[in-house]
């Protein structure tokens, strides 16, 4: 049997995909997809037409509006997000089994038995294109890559797009990626491409020659350094569930919000998200960051220290002091961000029954709004600020559509 193991399916300009679909007048057109209806925003995701004009993730939509005049902008729909997501993975299940949902626009499945051979798999990837289609939308491709781990698959996923079609086997490695930059592999963010160049590994054919030992030095880990080593070869490995560092949330302001007072509104607004998202997911913070940017173009930042907090009673006393030794000014957008996150399970058991009981009333508050409601019950600082901060989608973490928290969009450049 050959080294091919796993499919990985990328859906291909998914947000703006999905506008087409829903509006067949789209189709063909560039279009771009927005978090807000503001110039001083980004673009979240654009479709193939508009990224044959240069624009992609990250683009401010005034520079998207200059280099294509006649692109369609449309603000996002969470809830139409995750039902097509939905729609998707049940369409891959009718040909191959999901094993992992990696973020609202990617997913992969084992291949089994004979769908290892090279003919086999790739019949199977052009049947789970067709039922995506069929199922799913007709607007929507995807690009697939087959491979003998989850990651070297996504790795395949990405060298051709879009509707792209990729197969990897162990004997083609290192060859089959050394053509790519170092950024181009999941797990290289700009960072860690700084710490590789300091370390004299500037390609991905220098990656791939660098020795265990080396990889442990830059990583700064032993295990981390094997672990790269080994999925640079093909080798499959087991699924590492991922540590949390930082849950934030960030918001360009509507212009009758911009004055400094109503702005804390908003930022009171984005620290309740954040401290519902991170005790969602099983952590307490033990930093708090604020980031303001204003109208004339400053921008101000601060941060405080914590004690492994997870209440946002608390959360909002540490925000306090932050905001009030922020400039005084017109406000055109703010993020606040809980770092150096801690899981629960390893997290110090309160001490105080002050703090244990604020923690209990964060735990309330948290089942009511699950209940009733997302913020059926919130702090006064943040009141009037529900509607001027809509929610967005976390692409690691899919809500389900009968209860969404839209959180801040980890985007992806396929989006």
């Amino acid at each position: 049997m050959t080294g091919l193991r796993y499919l990985f399916v990328d859906m291909n300009s998914f947000f703006a995909s999905v506008e087409q679909d829903v509006d067949p007048s789209l189709r063909g057109q560039p279009v771009a997809v927005v978090p807000v209806a503001t110039v001083h925003t980004s673009c979240i995701a654009a479709s193939v037409e508009a990224k044959q004009f240069g624009i992609k993730t990250g683009t401010r939509v005034s520079d998207a509006m200059a280099l294509c005049p006649n692109l369609q902008i449309r603000i996002a729909n969470t809830r139409r997000y995750v039902a097509y997501h939905q729609k998707i993975v049940e369409a891959v299940e009718s040909c191959l089994h999901v094993d992992h949902v990696a973020s609202i626009d990617e997913m992969y499945g084992r291949l089994m038995g004979l769908e290892q051979l090279p003919d086999n798999a790739a019949a199977l990837a052009h049947r789970v294109k067709q039922a995506i289609r069929d199922h799913a939308g007709e607007s929507l491709r995807c690009s697939i890559g087959i491979g003998p781990s989850p990651w070297l698959a996504k790795v395949a996923s990405d060298l051709e797009k879009p509707d792209g079609l990729t197969m990897i086997q162990p004997h083609q490695m290192p060859e089959a990626i050394c053509h790519l930059e170092l950024r181009d592999l999941p797990g290289i963010g700009r960072n860690m491409e700084k710490r590789l160049r300091c370390a004299g590994i500037y390609t991905v054919e220098q990656l791939c020659r660098a020795s265990q030992s080396d990889l442990a030095e830059v990583w700064g880990s032993r295990v981390l350094g094997t672990i790269w080593w080994e999925q640079l070869r093909g080798k499959d490995l087991p699924f590492r569930a991922t540590h949390r560092r930082t849950v934030g949330h960030s918001h360009v302001l509507a212009p009758e919000w911009r004055v400094h007072e109503k702005a804390k509104a908003v930022a009171m607004r984005m620290l309740h998200k954040a401290a519902m998202r991170m005790r969602r997911i099983g952590y307490c913070a033990r930093e708090l960051s604020l980031g303001v940017s204003y109208v004339d173009g400053r921008r101000w930042r601060a941060r405080v220290g914590l004690n492994q907090m997870r209440d946002t009673l608390s959360l909002v006393r540490a925000l306090e002091p932050l905001w009030n030794a922020s400039p005084v000014a017109m406000v055109l957008k703010v993020g606040v961000t809980l770092n150096d996150l801690v899981p629960d399970t390893s997290a110090t058991i309160p001490l105080y029954p002050q703090q244990a009981n604020l923690e209990k009333l964060a735990g309330v508050l948290d089942r009511i709004d699950s209940r009733y409601g997302q913020h059926t019950i919130y702090l006064g600082g943040m009141w009037g600020a529900n509607a001027e901060a809509p929610s967005r989608i976390a692409f690691t973490q899919i809500p389900d559509t009968a209860d969404i928290e839209m959180e801040d969009i980890e985007v992806t450049e396929d989006a």
